[in-house]
């Protein structure tokens, strides 16, 4: 980065703008660095432009002509990426010619031309200071990038992880495999893309040659439901932490078996999560009782208006649209968890969701199924009027609650419905843990 304020600062005082090359190993992090500059010192650099590959040697300046912005207060750095030989040495005199007289006129911009070979940047070299002498490629342009040192991979990569929310046991690796391939690489984006295949390999690839559902879990309660369920899940993704769910119910049958099978990275339960994608969203009250109200079986809506909640298309709307199922499925998402109850419940909503809980365990398929309707009315993109409930996986005890398309994907939802009394993460926790035992053991993930 000290480089290239180096270079910045060139262009301030000759007052136009520079060819710098920047050489070392492929992988080493040349390309990366120039990407790095504008965002970690964005308050000096404008955002890269990139010259595609694709355009020809002799019609570059034409490209530079038509797509470098206006001049900033502030640098522009300009990437030739992808060229690293030619025999027109005519073109490249003419490129060099054109290049300078833009350049003369642009004292904010850097072009970046990284390199491989120090014979190919020799001539490039020798040609540019020709043509524009050292005005144009000056002694603090020819830049050698050498990469981080071997010792820093490892925080390299954990920095990865942290920007991505992601941990080795997500995975299904360890830190033994991370040694070796440190070991193994001579470049750190050599390393970096070991690890790059290793995830493939171990993530993608097995979804796709298993054929791995996704699966989304809908757990329903009263307002509490949000800010417990928070405690068990990622901002943004939704997605579960399998450190949280065997923290808060270590005890529960699931939770002692999953504890077993983290002993293993390869049956890790956070390795399992990322396999099946698992994420959990919430509803809240209001929403699962005017579902019932909307598109529940005849006897339930009665009941419900015994209680004082009648069916409201309006209220059934606005109360769906602002819980994080509905979010999830429209692909807004959720940037941020919050575990503050917004407003007040009515007695009637509680009353109402009461009863539709207390039953719960005998009409599950048609309170799952209102509540699809629901979920469909206001994202056709859920396709629930196409979908299956109650599916039998073909093992025994096996059974999703539904399967339905979301756009070009397919979602298992596993729906819970618990009282108030049992809403704490430890019960979502315990549940959560025995339908992935349930999961993985049925696509053959884990040992029995």
């Amino acid at each position: 980065m000290k480089k290239f304020e180096i270079l910045r600062r060139t262009t301030e005082i000759q007052g136009g703008g520079i060819l710098a090359f920047l050489s070392g190993s492929s992988g080493c992090g040349k390309t990366t660095s120039v990407w790095s500059a504008s965002i970690n010192m964005s308050d000096r650099f404008e955002q890269v432009v990139t010259v595609p590959s694709t355009v020809p040697l002799r019609e570059i300046n034409i490209w530079l002509e038509a797509h470098i912005p206006n001049r900033t207060s502030k640098s522009l750095l300009v990437l030739m990426d992808g060229r690293e030989a030619s025999d027109d040495t005519i073109g490249l005199r003419q490129f060099m010619a054109s290049l300078n007289q833009f350049l003369r006129g642009r004292p904010d911009v850097i072009v970046c031309w990284p390199t491989t070979s120090d014979d190919w940047k020799k001539e490039l070299i020798s040609i540019a200071r020709t043509v524009g002498g050292n005005s144009l490629t000056p002694a603090s342009a020819d830049v050698t990038i050498s990469g981080p040192a071997k010792t820093s991979w490892n925080d390299v990569l954990e920095r990865l992880f942290i920007q991505l929310d992601q941990r080795l046991e997500d995975l299904g690796m360890d830190a033994n495999y991370i040694s070796l391939a440190v070991d193994e690489n001579s470049t750190v984006g050599d390393f970096l893309g070991a690890v790059r295949d290793a995830i493939a390999a171990r993530v993608d690839l097995v979804q796709i040659s298993q054929d791995l559902p996704e699966i989304l879990f809908v757990v329903t309660s009263t307002s509490s439901v949000v800010g417990e369920s928070n405690r068990l899940r990622r901002a943004g993704t939704m997605i579960l932490k399998a450190e949280e769910l065997v923290g808060y119910s270590p005890r529960s049958e699931s939770g002692k078996w999953w504890q077993e099978r983290n002993q293993s990275p390869q049956h890790h339960l956070a390795y399992v999560i990322s396999l099946f994608r698992a994420k959990l969203v919430t509803m809240t009250p209001s929403s699962v009782v005017y579902s019932i109200a909307s598109y529940g079986p005849e006897d339930m809506r009665e009941a419900l208006k015994e209680k004082g909640v009648g069916k409201s298309p309006t209220n059934a709307d606005t109360t769906f649209q602002s819980t994080d199922f509905s979010k999830f499925i429209n692909g807004s998402g959720m940037n941020e968890l919050t575990s503050t109850t917004k407003g007040r419940t009515s007695d009637s909503i509680l009353a109402g969701y009461s009863f539709i809980q207390s039953s719960s365990s005998k009409r599950h398929k048609v309170i799952n199924q209102a509540i699809c309707a629901l979920a469909e009315k206001n994202v056709p993109d859920f396709a629930a009027g196409m979908g299956r409930f109650e599916v039998d996986l073909g093992d025994q005890d096996t059974y999703a609650d539904a399967v339905i398309a979301l756009g070009d994907r397919e979602l298992h939802l596993e729906f819970h419905h618990l009282s108030d009394a049992h809403c704490r993460a430890a019960s979502i926790a315990a549940y959560i843990m025995k339908k992935l035992r349930v999961y993985s053991n049925h696509y053959n993930i884990t040992p029995r």
